[in-house]
């Protein structure tokens, strides 16, 4: 009987005489992590929410998004989102996407309002959409975008928004 082992760029397989085979992951090799970018993705928003009683509620809001893509793989979406007033929701989305040399498109990207009674309702009132842009490696871009509620015609009910990746 001969004893060898397979080995894959995910999974490495014992073959043992009594025709089992045991399976375990990998660790990711250099080689393995020479076909990965990082992308990183940074969101800062100044969301109003219009009160038809004292002030207007004013929200600093800001987080990070950081993808793993595989070079020539699957694009990847990414969103996240930040609630102001009891009533406002800011979403971002965008997806990503890195070609075999590392080059990353970012694409689909808007950034969506929704206002009502509360933070988690699915009334969209304003949306905007974000242009497209190609990043070499080490490249960034930015968006910014004003979004409000149109749909109800309520002005002072905003967003403005400003978008970093980062490949």
């Amino acid at each position: 009987m001969r004893h060898d082992s397979y080995r894959s760029a995910l999974w490495r397989a014992l073959i043992v005489p009594a025709a089992v085979a045991i399976a375990v992951p990998a660790l990711a090799t250099d080689a393995q992590a020479s076909h990965q970018r990082t992308v990183t993705g940074r969101v800062s928003m100044r969301i109003m929410d219009w009160e038809n009683f004292g002030p207007n509620t004013v929200c600093n809001r800001g987080f990070s998004l950081t993808t793993v893509l595989t070079k020539g793989g699957p694009s990847v979406p990414n969103s996240g989102s930040a609630k102001c007033g009891g009533e406002i929701r800011v979403e971002v989305h965008y997806t990503v996407a890195a070609d075999p040399n590392g080059v990353v498109r970012v694409t689909a990207g808007r950034v969506d309002l929704y206002e009502e009674d509360t933070e988690d309702n699915r009334d969209l009132d304003g949306s905007r959409a974000l242009g497209n842009a190609i990043l070499f490696p080490g490249a960034g871009a930015t968006w910014r975008a004003h979004v409000q509620n149109w749909a109800e015609g309520e002005p002072d009910d905003k967003a403005d928004v400003t978008l970093t990746v980062r490949n």
